[in-house]
C-alpha cells in the first residue's frame, strides 16, 4: 500500500524557537496554504514556516508582511521590580511594544510635554515620588493617550478618584506572576492594540 509521507510545519518564532505541528494526510499544496495562513494569523509572531517531511525541510515560506510599527507605551513606575516584570510581559506579546519609562511623576510630565510624543498607552502607578500619580492625572490635560492606573492599592476610593481624574481604567497589580503577565497583556491589547479588530 502506497502512503503519502507525513508532512509537518516548523513555525519559527521571532526569538528563534521552533514549534512543530504534524500534518498527516496533507498534500504539499495544502501545507503551503496552511503555512501562509499561520504567518498571516500570527501577526508577526513567526518569521518563517518550514514545510518538512521525514528527511528534512522541503520548502521554507518566509513572512513577507511589513514589520508592524510598535505600540508606544509610557510606563510611570518607581519600583524596579515592577518595571522589570512589565518589560518582560511586554516582550512576550505577539505585537511589538516600545516601552519608555519614567521613574516618578515629575519625569512623566516632562516626557509627556515633549513635542510630538504621543504614546498609545500610559501605564501609571498611583504611588510615585516627587509628584503622585493623582497629580500626574490632574496635570495631563491634553488626554491624547489613554491612561490606565496599575496599582497595588486596595483602597476602593482610589478607583473612583483616578477615573474622575481622567484615567480610562484601574487595574490592581496581581500577586501571582501569571496573572500579572496576563493583566499587562490584556491592558496593552485593549488600550494600545493597533491591529485590534473591532
Amino acid at each position: 500500500m502506497d502512503t503519502k509521507p507525513t508532512l509537518s510545519l516548523d513555525c519559527v518564532r521571532q526569538n528563534g524557537r521552533r514549534e512543530t505541528t504534524k500534518l498527516p494526510a496533507c498534500t504539499l499544496s495544502e501545507a503551503r496554504k496552511l503555512a501562509e495562513r499561520v504567518l498571516y494569523l500570527g501577526n508577526g509572531l513567526y518569521t518563517e514556516v518550514d514545510i518538512c517531511d521525514q528527511e528534512g525541510t522541503i520548502e521554507t515560506i518566509e513572512n513577507t508582511a511589513r514589520p508592524m510599527n510598535p505600540s508606544e507605551v509610557l510606563l510611570v513606575e518607581d519600583n524596579a521590580g515592577d518595571v522589570l516584570l512589565i518589560g518582560q510581559a511586554l516582550a512576550g506579546q505577539p505585537a511589538p511594544v516600545h516601552l519608555r519609562i519614567a521613574r516618578d511623576g515629575e519625569q512623566a510630565l516632562q516626557i509627556l510635554g515633549e513635542p510630538g510624543f504621543k504614546p498609545d498607552l500610559i501605564i501609571l502607578d498611583s504611588n510615585l515620588p516627587r509628584i503622585s500619580g493623582y497629580a500626574v492625572l490632574a496635570s495631563y490635560l491634553t488626554r491624547q493617550s489613554p491612561v490606565v492606573v496599575f496599582s497595588a492599592s486596595q483602597n476602593e476610593g482610589d478607583v473612583g478618584r483616578v477615573l474622575s481624574l481622567g484615567a480610562k481604567d484601574f487595574v490592581r497589580k496581581p500577586l501571582n506572576l501569571g496573572d500579572y503577565t496576563t493583566a499587562i497583556g490584556e491592558m496593552v491589547q485593549k488600550w494600545a492594540g493597533r491591529d485590534s479588530v473591532g
